[in-house]
């Protein structure tokens, strides 16, 4: 989870303790286990040097989950993990900041699979098995910011992304899967740069997606005016008490701007595109669209039987004032832009 870029990660550990929350446990066991890695890590760097000196380009396809923060992408990416035959970087492989592709190759046999359930503690999952957003990874290129992306990298950045993943497709033999959100902002470049790349996005009635922000806040940040999430900024303090339900409304609708111009420029045939909503009753669906078209394979009908998932988070869980602050905004932000 990385608690240097929370705003008070003192208090946020304090709430994940006193949560109950099982996998708010597993990422603070994992943070401890990265920090006792560290020393292995160290002595496989110059192992992981030598490999990406040795990378070849490779076929294999590259397949990115992309969403606003709170749509529905860590689900996605969790079940696209579960039914295809794909590589990705799991919890384990993600403590292995400087060596992961060379941490890889020596602890295969011993990383777990991921757990069966799907529960999520704000985009990170239990279990050493478990898909990661591989952070650490991305920002090599990218930069620190989890929230913002640079708008263009370097050439040699570009070329240090690319081989990185050449080595790590031709390693571990599988297309290569992973959600992380910022890279949501990021699809023409990453299009340019991989040839063989597939993008799978997630969007979310954008009230429900304001309003679970909005929550988010309150839980990770401990207040309601402080950023969380994709495009986030600070609330400043002023006379208005949900001014901050603008600022997180405008969060939304950018992102959600952003996402529709930069499919506008991919082939429609890389660019797969589902709801939260028709996900959660029929996700066999994008699993067999995902597994034909960008994999070429078959999924087996009996593997996806009886695959489905609640709703229950599309329904009003603030007061009354808060929603309607929510609708109202959204509205407005949709009629100056003449998409009411």
């Amino acid at each position: 989870m990385g608690f240097s870029n929370f705003k008070d990660p003192i208090g946020l550990l304090k709430r994940m303790l006193l949560s109950g929350n099982k996998t708010a446990y597993s990422i603070l066991f994992r943070e401890f286990f990265t920090k006792l890695v560290v020393p292995i890590d160290f002595l496989l760097r110059n192992s992981e040097k030598r490999k990406l000196k040795k990378s070849n380009e490779s076929s294999l396809p590259i397949i990115m989950v992309l969403g606003g923060s709170r749509s529905g992408t860590t689900l996605l990416y969790q079940t696209l993990e579960r039914y295809l035959p794909v590589s990705y970087i799991s919890n384990f492989i993600a403590s292995f900041v400087n060596s992961p592709i060379s941490a890889y190759k020596l602890f295969r046999r011993l990383i777990p699979k991921s757990v069966k359930g799907y529960q999520n503690y704000f985009g990170s999952v239990q279990g050493f098995g478990g898909p990661n957003d591989a952070f650490f990874l991305w920002n090599r290129w990218l930069g620190e910011d989890r929230n913002h992306a640079p708008e263009e990298i370097s050439e040699e950045s570009k070329m240090a992304m690319k081989n990185f993943f050449n080595t790590w497709l031709n390693t571990t033999k599988k297309p290569f899967l992973n959600k992380n959100n910022r890279n949501s902002l990021c699809v023409p470049m990453f299009d340019k740069i991989f040839p063989n790349i597939f993008f799978v996005e997630i969007y979310r009635n954008p009230i429900f997606v304001a309003q679970s922000i909005i929550l988010s806040r309150r839980t990770v940040q401990g207040s309601d005016k402080i950023g969380w999430g994709l495009l986030s900024k600070d609330s400043e303090n002023n006379n208005d008490p949900l001014a901050y339900i603008d600022d997180i409304c405008h969060q939304v609708f950018e992102v959600n701007r952003i996402l529709d111009k930069n499919r506008a420029k991919i082939d429609p045939k890389n660019y797969f595109r589902v709801s939260y909503e028709d996900f959660c009753d029929n996700p066999s669906a994008i699993i067999k669209l995902v597994g034909a078209q960008a994999l070429g394979q078959t999924v087996d009908e009996t593997d996806l039987a009886g695959l489905k998932f609640s709703k229950a988070s599309n329904g009003q869980r603030l007061t009354d004032e808060e929603f309607n602050r929510i609708k109202n905004c959204l509205k407005d932000l949709q009629n100056k832009n003449g998409l009411a």
